[in-house]
């Protein structure tokens, strides 16, 4: 009995040590000293700051932090190390980039062969009947080409002789692509005969029969395959905000939840497990989804949450590297096709006109020319102008010189994504040509000279979630190799000030979030994001070897590196 009494004395006594403790962490401000840089124009650099219950209470000189700073402080001198406002994720896809990490990671493999083998492994270290899911591959950027391809794919022959009794879902790295193997196709009765759904591509070879590849809204036919449940959706949100706090990101823009990530994401926020800023839009693929979401009020964060959703994500046409981009041209390495459109246009000014009723902001991906020409009609057509709408184009990426200007004067924000460039413009000049590589794509210095606002995030995981690689790729104009040595049409580059906004003040304006996040001002939330260096200064190559050293959200650490 003795003992009994002991231990629940010492249980006891330990519990209340912790509460304790945590009061005193709850209470104690922080003082934050060294290199900060704000965001901020009327001071851009200062020594110090204080943190008071998640918000910044100070900004300024050492001597006014330390007279700012009252009651108990926890101090954390920066040293060499250096502060910026919290980095914005402003175009990902949460639950996927938790995905990625668990599943094979085909990003950078050189040769269709490697990731034959790669699915080999893992088709023979799986259950029967087990779904072997990558992503990332792009034939593009292949070293070498398979033997036999059908319109520059290759197709499920390889996959279907190394992984018989698995089916295999691979999805192309920017998204809109897939390749599955014949496993695949007989789980999901896809044969000869099958009629693809309006917008979507069924690639089969000269005898009518299915390569494997899906592009677009076909790929939905392989959606049972690879569907998450709630529980699986909640583990991949939790890896991948790990691995977003790896990087310094302390808010993350999901472009395109659908039903069972929306809940996930809800059941995180409640139990107090999401500890990253999530700003949700609602995938408008899913009609009914959008409807409910439409009927009511948006859901906004407050102190005590971390889940903002508010906005809508429609995805009007597909990508450049599967040659489904909207173009008004045909493509130039093959004649034979403008693109698809994915999203129906009275549908999209449908929802835009209903979004006014309760302030809901509408997103719409739009890579080619003709699929943003066809965006910004459609915002013309629902005339959300004298609303606060902030109607975002989802990477802007290829535009005809026209229409810069009604980006601005429709006040539509480009949300473009800098990485892009780096990857792509090596092998988008065959799709596009010279003229319009030179006149329309990646054109952030000519929608910033015409007043129109950019957000700027990575799309992960189509590219990984490194904010250190986009922000070089914005001020560098190059691959992350550091090729060319003169940078891919320099006079459409970022400045480093604009770029470092373009990552966090921006975003957060992107968001309707400014007034709280974005930069480092008194009554802001602390978001924090501390690396090994100064970007603002450092020798251009120098950007892409700095590491992040610390990431803060609302006062709180939640990553340090060893």
């Amino acid at each position: 009995m003795r003992t009994s009494l002991q231990r629940m004395l010492t249980a006891f006594l330990t519990t209340l040590s912790m509460t304790a403790l945590s009061n005193a962490s709850v209470a104690d401000d922080l003082l934050i000293t060294g290199t900060i840089y704000t965001a901020n124009d009327d001071s851009p650099i200062v020594e110090a700051v204080v943190v008071s219950n998640g918000r910044f209470s100070y900004v300024g000189s050492l001597e006014g932090a330390r007279l700012a700073a009252s009651g108990p402080v926890k101090e954390i001198e920066l040293d060499s190390r250096i502060a910026y406002p919290g980095f914005i994720e402003s175009h990902g896809h949460l639950s996927s980039l938790g995905e990625s990490i668990t599943n094979l990671d085909l990003n950078g493999v050189d040769s269709y062969q490697t990731i034959v083998g790669m699915v080999a492994d893992a088709a023979a270290k799986a259950a029967p009947g087990q779904v072997i899911k990558g992503r990332g591959w792009h034939q593009s950027k292949w070293q070498s080409q398979p033997k036999i391809t059908v319109d520059g794919f290759p197709t499920h022959r390889s996959l279907s002789e190394v992984s018989p009794n698995n089916p295999v879902f691979l999805g192309h790295a920017n998204g809109h692509s897939a390749l599955i193997n014949q496993a695949a196709m007989d789980e999901i009765n896809l044969s000869f005969t099958t009629t693809p759904p309006e917008g979507g591509v069924i690639v089969k070879d000269a005898r009518g029969n299915p390569t494997g590849i899906l592009h677009e809204n076909a790929i939905d036919l392989a959606y049972p395959l690879i569907a998450l449940s709630v529980d699986s959706a909640k583990a991949a949100i939790l890896a991948a905000q790990r691995h977003a706090f790896r990087w310094g990101i302390t808010n993350f823009h999901d472009a395109g939840a659908g039903k069972t990530d929306i809940k996930a994401q809800q059941m995180l926020n409640d139990s107090g497990d999401l500890k990253l800023r999530v700003y949700t839009m609602v995938s408008a693929q899913d009609e009914a989804l959008s409807d409910y979401w439409l009927a009511r009020a948006p859901l906004i964060a407050k102190d005590d949450s971390r889940l903002t959703i508010r906005s809508f994500k429609a995805v009007m046409d597909g990508a450049l590297g599967s040659r489904t981009a909207w173009l008004h041209a045909p493509y130039t390495d093959d004649p034979g096709t403008s693109g698809v459109q994915t999203f129906d246009e009275d549908r999209l000014i449908d929802i835009m006109k209903r979004s006014v009723k309760y302030g809901w902001q509408i997103n719409t991906h739009a890579i080619g020319d003709k699929a943003n020409t066809v965006v910004l009609d459609a915002i013309e057509a629902a005339q959300l102008a004298p609303y606060d709408h902030r109607a975002r184009i989802e990477h802007s990426q290829h535009l005809i010189r026209s229409d810069i200007n009604r980006f601005a004067d429709l006040g539509v924000i480009a949300s473009i994504q800098t990485i892009h460039m780096s990857s792509d413009r090596p092998w988008a000049i065959d799709r596009l040509g010279q003229e319009r590589i030179e006149t329309g794509a990646y054109i952030w210095r000519d929608l910033l000279n015409a007043g129109v606002h950019l957000a700027n995030g990575t799309d992960v995981p189509v590219e990984p979630i490194n904010p250190l690689a986009n922000f070089y790729a914005a001020v560098a104009r190059k691959t992350l190799k550091g090729t060319p040595e003169g940078g891919f049409e320099l006079n459409q580059r970022m400045t480093r000030e604009e770029t470092l906004k373009s990552m966090t003040l921006w975003n957060a304006f992107a968001g309707f979030e400014e007034d709280q996040l974005g930069s480092i001002e008194v009554g802001k939330q602390a978001d924090i994001t501390v690396l090994d260096r100064d970007i603002m200064t450092v020798e251009e190559s120098d950007i892409l070897s700095t590491n992040v050293a610390m990431t803060i959200v609302s006062g709180e650490i939640v990553y340090k590196a060893p």
